[in-house]
């Protein structure tokens, strides 16, 4: 069963959780784990540019999900998962976490697209977000040298 647990100042703390238990897995695919500005999570949920939740599987804590918005007024949001447990990952539990995690917070958010960026060579990645209907955008190379793809959903 998969559940949504919304992140809240009481409870952010079992966050750092990934980054200690996971960190090695996370390394290989994630730029981050957190939404871009989650020292200041409690003022953007206030202020719906934030929905962020830890994903629960059968009870076990195995990742978070979060869409996040740059203005109110516009009807985009960023998309961001992460599925830290690799037991976990390749079971459509991701496929299904977006499809409901988008639904569910489509009216609020006031949202018409979602958009997203993945490693180029994130292939498990990839194949899930365009089974969830996403589709590439636009490919380029960070400063960093990283390749990435720019992915969007209208909603």
């Amino acid at each position: 069963m998969l559940d949504f647990v919304d992140i809240t100042k009481d409870n952010v703390h079992l966050h750092c959780r990934f980054d200690k238990d996971f960190e090695n897995e996370l390394d290989k695919f994630q730029n981050k784990i957190y939404p871009d500005n989650s020292d200041f999570f409690t003022v953007l949920i206030s202020n719906g540019l934030l929905r962020w939740s830890y994903l629960f599987y059968g009870g076990k804590l195995i990742g978070a999900i979060w869409l996040e918005k740059e203005h109110s007024c516009l009807p985009v949001a960023t998309l961001g998962i992460f599925i830290a447990d690799k037991n976990y990952r390749c079971k459509g539990i991701g496929e299904r976490a977006i499809k409901e995690y988008i639904a569910r917070n489509k009216k609020d958010l006031k949202l018409k697209e979602v958009n997203l960026q993945v490693r180029k060579e994130n292939i498990r990645a990839i194949k899930c977000y365009e089974k969830c209907g996403f589709a590439a955008e636009k490919e380029y190379e960070l400063s960093n040298g990283q390749r990435v793809i720019d992915m969007s959903k209208s909603v």
